[in-house]
């Protein structure tokens, strides 16, 4: 029964697999729209796909000795919860804090190697929805190991999804801690730009197409809360821009989080051939890849303020 189990599953990562060689053959603006799509929250791939739904289950009397994460921003939230050490593998995507550099990859969120997984005996497997790791969940959670999935659509479900890996790491006191501090820092950013005056502002994930932030998306929620005025349309969670468009909304500020924007010199190429946009003649085009602010976790405040600062920048003089 378990070779069996097994073996679905393996032919399941096998489809999964043949599904992330698709996504690389795609054109290179998707990449960074993938990201933010399958780790920021919206989840609406995963949902339209089937992902796992969460299984919560009784919190153990005593705390897991053993846990894999499929998710960086989980990774990032157990360690933040001092449960590090009892972390046995984690994605291929987990690069933070530095110590996961050491453990064991177990593929990524996409397609999670589940006879890896099961080597490891772990006590709990803790993760996110995604449109390759249905079968791979299903045939965890047959073999009787737990699996505990959930993911924020929105700002304001990242304290439930904190609690949730708290309790299942058997950490709940230490996950209101953390609840708290994260609120506490965000809130501190809202206060920061409290009164500032709101600015029309435009953030791209992609060039060709010209894909931007939606409003009702996480990071459209971030950008409202830094007293951004959003330009990009409602109610598309990615939408698709012309030049028309952008030239007649003339944000006063765009911040470019397309692929090869890292050094800035692409996304000021990019945005230079329309120098009658009020952000380019302001000198006011921002690169900004950060995947802090793609791993709703403990560091997002943090990319928050990092984000609140591009639009607001005489509120940290």
């Amino acid at each position: 029964m378990i070779t069996r189990t097994i073996r679905r599953a393996t032919r399941a990562v096998t489809a999964a697999a043949r599904f992330r060689r698709l996504i690389t053959m795609l054109p290179l603006w998707l990449a960074p729209t993938l990201l933010l799509v399958s780790i920021v929250g919206t989840a609406l791939v995963a949902r339209s796909a089937g992902a796992p739904a969460p299984a919560m289950s009784a919190t153990p009397s005593t705390p897991p000795a053993r846990i894999v994460s499929l998710a960086p921003s989980v990774t990032e939230t157990l360690f933040a919860l001092g449960a590090g050490p009892r972390v046995v593998a984690v994605s291929d995507y987990c690069d933070y804090p530095p110590e996961v550099a050491a453990l064991p990859k177990i593929g990524s969120f996409l397609s999670p190697n589940v006879e890896a997984i099961v080597a490891l005996r772990p006590d709990v497997v803790i993760g996110t929805p995604s449109p390759g790791n249905v079968e791979a969940v299903t045939a965890l959670r047959r073999l009787g190991i737990r699996v505990e999935i959930d993911d924020p659509e929105h700002l304001s479900d990242l304290p439930r999804v904190t609690r949730m890996i708290a309790s299942a790491a058997g950490v709940p006191e230490d996950g209101e801690r953390l609840v708290n501090a994260i609120e506490d820092e965000i809130e501190a950013v809202r206060t920061r730009v409290a009164g500032a005056p709101l600015r029309r502002v435009l953030m791209v994930v992609g060039h060709d197409p010209l894909v931007a932030v939606g409003q009702t998306s996480f990071l459209g929620e971030l950008l409202a809360g830094a007293r951004a005025v959003n330009v990009a349309p409602a109610p598309a969670v990615w939408p698709h821009l012309n030049l028309e468009f952008v030239i007649a909304a003339d944000p006063e500020i765009v911040i470019d989080s397309s692929m090869g924007s890292e050094d800035g010199a692409s996304a000021t190429r990019f945005w230079e051939r329309f120098p009658s946009l009020a952000a380019v003649r302001a000198g006011n085009v921002h690169a900004f890849r950060s995947y802090r602010v793609l791993r709703p976790g403990p560091r997002l405040p943090a990319a928050f303020a990092d984000l609140a600062r591009l639009i607001h920048p005489e509120r940290w003089s």
